[in-house]
């Protein structure tokens, strides 16, 4: 009987020790396969073609001088992670730091365009350190550059451009590098009639070509598997952060380099801050929790919401305010076409959203007081529909002052939404912190539109079961 006891004795003192183990089976987790190799999408004659259609929109004595980022410290001796300017990638494929491009005519009144690069140069330490890069030689080779130059010698040679009396007026984004904006001041004696470049290239950027169509059904594709991975993962009691970490998984496993942004997952009272990215909240069952995430793809953004009931059930509540949104974007998708103001949309959407909320008794008031007065945006404090493309928020210029028309192959997030904030004298108390977003991307085409994230459910039913 002693012999026993002490048997027990022993068996607990080992166990506390950590000599003695009770083995536990790991958890079961089916990791999704990834969707297909990795690619890019740079294409030298439509790189080509595009700064033929810049050069064109120019008076025959323009110069173009384009730069690109250069690399920024982020702590100590380490830098932040690199991605090139997208004008700059737009109009060379060139995605090393620190580099310029400059574009002019041959000869004046001649539409024989010159590219001229200038680009980082490492031989020996530097590169056993830091890699290998084109230099000179590989900007001809591979980026079709007429002649090309080190970095360095960028003062002296456009000091000769500028001097030579050729070029009466320069198309520049000099700003985003403020070392490359240094060195040209430094190396010009009279300074020539600087324009600003971007309105130019946005011009161009706003319809895509098939090459970038292509990269952001990538993109959009890879978001989509991310979700459909993260809505498994949320449930009471889980961390924001371990759903991101989901979707970087994936975004990892899919070869894509970063996010098009700081990702959101906000959950509970975070749902109202429109750009929450600390994403460090326990998540509580009863909750929403709204999603905003997009992969970038060959230096290409998509951009995708999504809102989730954290216990996989929406509420009565909550399903009301959700189902405005849907039906406000589906309203607005079927209405996008060539030709179509952006801003009819947006305001169809606004008349939508603040009637169904007046209807449902969710807000208080009168239809026609809220909307003159500007009380929706309390409800409804961003807009209807972005650009996608090179950025997160690509070009999407004004034709007019009140007009932006859409055209065909322009790609844009459609993101109607209602925000009700807790403490709100306006909102039936029932509904604070019942905020919900959508966001699908859409390529406008000949006949009407696209839906790009189809493949990604927006239906109650569906992404409950999605949950699961």
């Amino acid at each position: 009987m002693n012999n026993g006891r002490y048997l027990l004795v022993l068996i607990l003192l080992l166990s506390l020790s950590g000599c003695y183990k009770e083995v536990i089976s790991p958890l079961e987790y089916n990791l999704p396969e990834k969707l297909a190799p990795y690619e890019t999408f740079f294409d030298l004659p439509t790189i080509q073609l595009r700064r033929e259609n810049l050069m064109s929109k120019l008076p025959f004595n323009a110069l173009v001088l384009i730069v690109t980022n250069d690399t920024y410290l982020r702590n100590g001796n380490v830098n932040y992670d690199f991605r090139p300017a997208s004008n700059f990638y737009y109009l060379t494929g060139f995605d090393e730091p620190n580099s310029v491009a400059v574009i002019r005519r041959n000869q004046m009144e001649s539409n024989n365009i010159e590219f001229i690069m200038f680009v980082e140069a490492r031989d020996g330490g530097m590169a056993q350190w830091m890699g290998p890069v084109y230099g000179p030689e590989g900007a001809i080779e591979y980026f079709g550059a007429d002649s090309a130059y080190t970095f360095e010698e960028f003062g002296s040679q456009i000091r000769s451009y500028l001097n030579s009396g050729k070029y009466q007026s320069l198309y520049t984004n000099l700003e985003e590098n403020p070392s490359v904006c240094d060195s040209f001041y430094n190396a010009i004696i009279d300074t020539p009639t600087i324009y600003d470049l971007s309105e130019l290239t946005y011009d161009l950027r706003m319809i895509k070509s098939e090459i970038e169509i292509n990269a952001l059904r990538q993109a959009v594709n890879v978001s989509a598997q991310a979700f459909s991975e993260a809505a498994k993962k949320i449930k009471h009691g889980v961390y924001e952060y371990e759903v991101e970490a989901t979707l970087d998984y994936i975004l990892g496993l899919n070869g894509c380099p970063r996010t098009a942004f700081p990702t959101i997952v906000a959950s509970g009272p975070n749902i109202n801050i429109l750009h929450y990215q600390a994403n460090q909240r326990q998540m509580l069952g009863g909750e929403l929790v709204m999603i905003d995430f997009g992969a970038e793809y060959g230096y290409y953004a998509a951009d995708i919401t999504r809102t989730f009931p954290v216990n996989g059930k929406f509420s009565p509540q909550q399903a009301n305010v959700y189902n405005i949104v849907l039906e406000a974007q589906r309203a607005a998708i079927q209405g996008a076409a060539p030709g179509v103001n952006y801003y009819d949309l947006y305001f169809m959407v606004i008349d939508f959203i603040v009637e169904q909320l007046l209807a449902k008794g969710i807000v208080y008031g009168e239809k026609s007081q809220i909307l003159s007065s500007g009380v929706y945006r309390q409800y409804i404090p961003a807009g209807l529909a972005h650009c996608i493309g090179l950025d997160v928020h690509d070009p999407f210029p004004q034709s007019m002052p009140g007009e932006k028309i859409l055209q065909e192959n322009m790609v844009l997030a459609f993101e109607p939404h209602i925000y009700l904030y807790e403490g709100d004298q306006t909102v039936n108390p029932e509904y604070w912190n019942i905020s919900a977003r959508i966001e699908d991307d859409i390529l406008i085409t000949s006949s009407g539109y696209e839906i790009l994230s189809n493949n990604l459910p927006t239906d109650i039913s569906a992404l409950e079961q999605l949950m699961k």
